[in-house]
This record gives C-alpha cells, sequence and structure tokens, in this order.
C-alpha cells in the first residue's frame, strides 16, 4: 500500500505540524483527516501524510478532547505544511518555566532486566587506547583469552564455558558475518556505543543457540551530527586508526561512516628453546613472523521518523585481514611463511516500524555477505626461532601436509523482532534468528577423493540454521517484579562431501532440531535488586564441526548439538547514595555432549564426549567517595569439573578439573578525575588497571591430586602449570594517564601495559606481549 500511495501521479507528501502557544513541538497527539485517525504527531510535533488534491477537515485530539480543528487546501506541486498552534492556557499544556525529567539511562534498564546480563557503556572511553577486549577481560565473570596480541584469535571464557559456547554479536547479527576485519582482538572502542554481557541465560531478542551466553557488540549512533578521528600508536609496531561520522538533515536524512585500520608487527619477546649443535637452550628472540593487519570500512544512509518506517538504514561494509602465523600451541615448532587472508563484502538492510499506536514494535535486519579466504602453507623449508631455515627441499607444508586453500562463502543472515504491548503490563515478544552458508573452494593438496580425482574442496557445502523464541513478559507490583518465560526451538540443516581415513569420498547430509526454554524474574527496590534466570540451553554443531576441513580433520555427521542446564542468582545492593555499590552473582551449569576435537592419527575428528558441571561465584563493587575518584574490584571462582566419565581408562579423571582453563580471576582498578587543571574547561584522568589470573593445569590432573588453591606445588606437577615458574598467579598492572583540552575537541592519551613486563600466558605455552607503550589522539571537528 505504501508503495502503491508512493508512487501514485495524484498524492503528495503533506506535513502537519503542532505546536503549544511557546512553539515546544506538541508530540503524541492524534491527527484526524475527515473524522479517521492517520498517526501521531512524532518527537519533532509532525506527522507525515500522503494527501491528493482538495479540501480536508483536520482535527487535533489528546485524551479524546478536540484540541484544534482546522480546514487546510492541498496542492500537489507546492510546499504542503500547515501549522496548528495550540492554546494551553487553560490546559494540561500550562505554561512551565522548568520541567524535570528522570529517566533510567539505557544501561541501567537493560542491566535491571531479569537476566545476568553486564553492560559496559564506552560512550565515555573513547579516549582509551587497545580494543574493546581490553574492555571486556575487566568485567566481572569475564575471561579473555588468546594466542598473542593484535589480530590473534581470541575467545571468550563466560562462567565456566567458552569458544563456541559463546555467541558474539553486532547488533543482534552473528559476528563471523562480519570477517576478521570486525572482531573481539581489532575492534577499537571508538566504534562501538556499548557491549551487553548475557552471563548463561541469552534473551529472546538475540534467539541464538549459545550454549553459556553471549556479548553483543551495539555499533554507535547519535541523534546530533558529528565527525571524530583518532589514531594511537604503539609498542612493537602497532597502529590503529579510526573515523566516525554521522550527519542528519531537518527532514531526517541521515548517513554517516564507521572505519578503522590496525596495524602491527607483533614482534614482542618471548622466551623459547632453540637447538644449538650439542643441546637444546632457552633464549629470548623477537617473533618475527606474527604480522597483522586488519581494515573494516561501513557506510550507511537512512531516514528516520516517516509515516512508513521509524528508521530505514542501509548499510554496505568492507573488510579485510591478513595474518602472518609463528607458532604451534606449545612454542616449540616454529613458521616461517604460513598465511591466511580473507577479504568480505556485506549489505545490510536495517528496518524499524511501530505499528497500532505504538503498541506493536517491529525491527528487522538482513544481510547479504561474500568471503574470498585464503590459508597458504606451502614453504619446503623449515625456520628456527632465530628466523634462520635450518632444513630444505622438504615435503610442502610447515604447519600440516600442506594447503594452497581458496574457499568462497556466500552468507546470508536475517533476524526479526517483534513486541506486541497486550496491556500496560504484560508483552509478548518474538524473535527469529535465520542463517545460511554455502562454501565452495579448492585446494589442490588437500583431500582428493581417489575414486574420481575430486579436489573435495570444490564441491559446494551448505548449511542452514533457523533459532526462533516466544516469550511472555510481565509486571507485577507496581513494577517492583518482572517476569519471563520463554520457549525456543532450534533447528540447522548441512550438505557437503566427506571423506574417510581411507580415501573414499561421498556426498552427506544432516538435519536436526532441539527445544529450549527459559524463565526470569526480578525484584527491584530503591537500594536493592534481585535476579533469578534459568535456560535449557543448546548449542548447534556448525558446519566446520560437522565436516571438517577436509585436511586433517574428517566428518561427524553424528554429532549432537550440546545442551546446558544454567541457573544463575544475582543480587545488588547500594548505600551511601549509591556512591558504593556491592554485586553478586551464583551460577551452575551442567552441559552435556560437549563438542571437542578428539586428535588422532592420521585424521582427527570432532566428537561429543565430555558431560562438564560448574559452580562459580562472581563479586563487584565499585565505591565512588567524591566525583573526583573512583575505585573497585571484582572476583570469579569458577569451579569446573568432569563427571560423569564412563570409559573404564579415564575414570581416574572423574571430578578432575577441566584443563587449560582459569578458574580464578579478577581485576582491580582506580580513576582520579581534575577538572580545569591548566585552563577552564580541561580535564585530567588518571586510571589504575590491575589484571590477576590464578595458576591452571594444562592437562588433566586427578582431584586427589591436586594442589590446594594456594599450596605448594609438587615437582611432576610443574611442568603441567601455567605459570611453570612456580608464581602463584599472573599479575599485571597497566596505567593510563589522559588530557581532555578545554575546547572540548582533542584528547591526548598515553597508556602504559603489563608496566612491570611480567611473562603472561593465556593458552597453554603460548607467550602473551611484555612491557608495551601507547600514544593516543582523539580529534572531534563537530
Amino acid at each position: 500500500m505504501f508503495l502503491a500511495g508512493l508512487f501514485s501521479a495524484s498524492a503528495c507528501p503533506v506535513f502537519i505540524h503542532i505546536e503549544d502557544n511557546l512553539g515546544n513541538p506538541a508530540q503524541g497527539l492524534t491527527i484526524l483527516v475527515n473524522n479517521k485517525p492517520m498517526g501521531n504527531s512524532n518527537t519533532a510535533g509532525i506527522l507525515e501524510l500522503s494527501l491528493t488534491d482538495g479540501n480536508y477537515t483536520i482535527e487535533i485530539v489528546k485524551n479524546d478532547i478536540i484540541k484544534s480543528r482546522q480546514t487546510i487546501s492541498v496542492a500537489c506541486g507546492e510546499q504542503n505544511h500547515f501549522t496548528f498552534k495550540l492554546d494551553a492556557s487553560n490546559s494540561d499544556l500550562a505554561n512551565l518555566k522548568e520541567v524535570l525529567i528522570q529517566n533510567k539511562t539505557l544501561k541501567t534498564q537493560i542491566e535491571e532486566s531479569p537476566f545476568s546480563v553486564q553492560v559496559i557503556d564506552l560512550k565515555k572511553q573513547y579516549d582509551k587506547t587497545g580494543d574493546v577486549g581490553d574492555f571486556l577481560n575487566r568485567a566481572s565473570g569475564v575471561k579473555l583469552r588468546t594466542n598473542g596480541n593484535v589480530g590473534s584469535q581470541v575467545q571468550i571464557n563466560l562462567g565456566g564455558l567458552q569458544g563456541k559456547a559463546i555467541r558474539i554479536f553486532k547488533d543482534g547479527i552473528p559476528i563471523e558475518l562480519f570477517g576478521h576485519g570486525f572482531s573481539l582482538g581489532t575492534i577499537p572502542v571508538n566504534m562501538l556505543d556499548r557491549v551487553e554481557i548475557y552471563k548463561g541465560v541469552m534473551p529472546v531478542y538475540l534467539a541464538s543457540d549459545a550454549l553459556g551466553g553471549g556479548v553483543n557488540l551495539v555499533s554507535r549512533t547519535s541523534n546530533k551530527n558529528f565527525a571524530e578521528v583518532s589514531y594511537e600508536i604503539a609498542s612493537f609496531n602497532t597502529h590503529r586508526a579510526t573515523a566516525n561520522l554521522y550527519l542528519q538533515n531537518k527532514k531526517n536524512f541521515y548517513g554517516g561512516f564507521n572505519g578503522s585500520l590496525n596495524y602491527s608487527d607483533n614482534n614482542y619477546k618471548v622466551n623459547v628453546p632453540i637447538q644449538n649443535a650439542t643441546n637444546e637452550e632457552f633464549k629470548t628472540v623477537r617473533r618475527f613472523h606474527d604480522m597483522a593487519r586488519s581494515n573494516y570500512a561501513e557506510g550507511f544512509i537512512g531516514l528516520k521518523e516517516k509515516a512508513w518506517a521509524d528508521d530505514l538504514r542501509l548499510t554496505l561494509i568492507y573488510s579485510d585481514f591478513y595474518k602472518q602465523i609463528q607458532n604451534d600451541a606449545q612454542m616449540v615448532n616454529v613458521y616461517g611463511q604460513a598465511f591466511s587472508k580473507e577479504q568480505n563484502v556485506t549489505g545490510m538492510v536495517h528496518y524499524k516500524k511501530k505499528f497500532f499506536d505504538d503498541k506493536l514494535k517491529v525491527n528487522f535486519l538482513t544481510n547479504y555477505g561474500h568471503f574470498n579466504t585464503r590459508f597458504i602453507d606451502t614453504a619446503t623449508v623449515r625456520y628456527n626461532w632465530n628466523g634462520d631455515i635450518i632444513a630444505s627441499n622438504l615435503q610442502a607444508g610447515e604447519i600440516r601436509a600442506g594447503n594452497l586453500q581458496k574457499l568462497r562463502y556466500n552468507l546470508v543472515s536475517s533476524r526479526l523482532n517483534m513486541e506486541y504491548q497486550l496491556s500496560d503490563r504484560n508483552f509478548l515478544e518474538f524473535s527469529e534468528l535465520f542463517q545460511y552458508q554455502r562454501r565452495k573452494g579448492s585446494d589442490p593438496l588437500g583431500a582428493i577423493s581417489p575414486i574420481d580425482g575430486t579436489d573435495v574442496m570444490t564441491i559446494p557445502a551448505t548449511y542452514r540454521k533457523d533459532n526462533m523464541a516466544l516469550a511472555w513478559r510481565s509486571l507485577w507490583v507496581d513494577t517492583r517484579l518482572e517476569s519471563i518465560l520463554a520457549g525456543k526451538y532450534y533447528h540447522y540443516n548441512t550438505n557437503g562431501y566427506t571423506t574417510d581415513n581411507y580415501g573414499a569420498a561421498w556426498k552427506s547430509s544432516k538435519d536436526d532440531s532441539e527445544f529450549g526454554y527459559l524463565a526470569g524474574f526480578k525484584w527491584a527496590e530503591k537500594n536493592y535488586l534481585i535476579k533469578f534466570s534459568y535456560e535449557y540451553a543448546t548449542r548447534l554443531p556448525d558446519e566446520s564441526e560437522i565436516f571438517g576441513d577436509a585436511v586433517m580433520i574428517r566428518e561427524n555427521l553424528d554429532l549432537k548439538p550440546e545442551r546446558s542446564q544454567n541457573l544463575n542468582l544475582n543480587g545488588e545492593y547500594s548505600l551511601l547514595n549509591n556512591s558504593l555499590t556491592f554485586s553478586g552473582n551464583l551460577f551452575y551449569r551442567n552441559a552435556k555432549d560437549g563438542i571437542f576435537l578428539q586428535y588422532d592419527i592420521p585424521f582427527s575428528r570432532y566428537i561429543n564426549y565430555e558431560q562438564t558441571e560448574i559452580k562459580g561465584f562472581e563479586f563487584e563493587t565499585n565505591y565512588a567517595p567524591v566525583k573526583w575518584f573512583n575505585t573497585g574490584f571484582n572476583v570469579t571462582y569458577q569451579d569446573i569439573r568432569r563427571v560423569g566419565i564412563k570409559e573404564a581408562t579415564f575414570k581416574y579423571l572423574n571430578d578432575s578439573r577441566v584443563p587449560n582453563i582459569p578458574f580464578l580471576f579478577g581485576n582491580f582498578w582506580a580513576n582520579t578525575f581534575f577538572k580545569n587543571i591548566f585552563k577552564d574547561g580541561d580535564n585530567l584522568n588518571f586510571t589504575w588497571n590491575a589484571n590477576y589470573t590464578h595458576r591452571f593445569f594444562l592437562v588433566a590432573i586427578p582431584k586427589n591430586q591436586e594442589p590446594s588453591l594456594f599450596g605448594p606445588v609438587k615437582d611432576f606437577q610443574t611442568s603441567l602449570i601455567i605459570p611453570k615458574d612456580g608464581r602463584t598467579g599472573q599479575f599485571t598492572n597497566d596505567v593510563g594517564v589522559y588530557y581532555h583540552f578545554a575546547a572540548h575537541k582533542t584528547t591526548i592519551s598515553a597508556e602504559c601495559r603489563n608496566i612491570g613486563d611480567v611473562k603472561l600466558y593465556d593458552n597453554f605455552n603460548v607467550q602473551r606481549p611484555g612491557r608495551s607503550f601507547h600514544l593516543k589522539l582523539v580529534y572531534n571537528f563537530f
């Protein structure tokens, strides 16, 4: 109907503008045309109509009372703007000198929902260096783990679960659809408005198959024009740059650009074994083949507050990523030529609209992306940690049996969110997430079918996933009690080409579905908050786990979805006029059919194996005794145990800790703020952030052989624990100073990370960077 009206030759746009006698826009008034309601005035006091030539009677109605009646004459081809001024002298639009409006911030509204959720507001953090992962790592209950520095793979440990069990989104869309150019290891803070961390229970609007929670990265938005650039230079020849632009005219047409560039040689020093003429000795050397580069550009245009759309946005995204590969997980094997690269082009459409007097809210987003990826490992020489060639004329491939892999991915995704207000305190919510992926490529050094000589990667492999959720949300007891009950449905289908250990190949497919459900309750009083949430969660196996990589990892069509019972009990208490707050979370997870990679010779495959029981707690406190100072700390303990082991050979490991996962960690911080130091209007800030990670095991150790939490470590356990040098844990400190000039256009920041230059490990024996220095400049044009 909209298209018919838009292209009709006899209809034209008509603008009804409503003001009070003070010249202020009047919002939410109903406009009747010839006794027919046509809609409500928006925040600007405007309603846009589509009318043909002629005379019309316009009535302005509020609370079923006609405030104004006027006849207008519409002539297409002319400017049809009609202003209605309401006399508020004897009405509810009384002359007021001041109106005080109090409302909770969006951050507070989200955190007070029935879910176990934490929100990191980044609006005041754009002067900070590094990427968004640095802020995530300081959040309560969150531990980020990476295999290096800029561009390295990053995974989140959240509530004892990690890897693919934790889903990551950008504005509700799975982040993998945006490419490696937009990832936790490359996203500068200037690109985002906030980060939402959901622990254990996922909200309905994300409708995801996450097993243990998720992270939603919300893009930076604005209601006013702005233009900002930033540039950061840091140790290891690291450079980061961002550009953000947003423009909007009076007709609510807007456009903008968000972009980032990351580059680093990642040539930090590591202590590694080097073979000499007689034996192997440890030396400190610089990494020589770990360069990373990523670019991300996002341009968009849109319209706001129209009769047919509250917001319609079109977005085009381009990203590319290049990463050299230096070593394996044990830092024993050294690589000097292998690399991976990726290019991505994505188009998106985002539509928002409220219907039926704002009772029905619709939010729809869809996108299409095309990826080109390459993984090249064809070297016939081998390197040591000095960067010297120590062997030549060998079989191609430093990492595996050689790769010349080129893959093309076509990805389609869409998300539909709907909320209908049944009454003032009852709401229905529906969400659906659809994903489709098609992979095709080639790898002449990979798997070749001996039957027909087919390169397996040239056969298309497809993967489709549908997740749906339906919820009933209610408010009770003067809105102090909020409840939500929901059901979820998960379905996936995949088709591809697989090979067995003997080289035989055939086409295969897999189809499966699961149901889930959740419940959440919240009780809020003036100075305390109590929440309880539960979800029977499911994580579907993805295409790479089912079909492997056709090189060293074979298929497993019998994979079952991972399942988990997740419970959270949250509490928050504030006193001293909210200057001192305490918050805590008790959580329990019982995960079954965990998917993990089983190593075997000559090929590995993903299997369902482990059952895990997780019990833990989080605690955080914040104290701001004065406006110029705040401090706080958080601590997380997660007891992650393998249970239900049936194989007699491994029963001795029953109730042992899951290896290679930190189970005790925390953060400490202090911030100071000073104004008018050198000039009226300037700001000077100092920050201190510290992180502690307790020692953890590299391999499974029987429970009766575990050292006590802070007790001594026996000799045979030394090589099984990180760190191996006798430390009880890893403790690192970061400091920073930030100066905001009085004009509020320029900010200069300087930070020192890991100021004590301590040895840090996240995964196995992979060493993290030592001390690094960072300098950042942020400039706002307007």
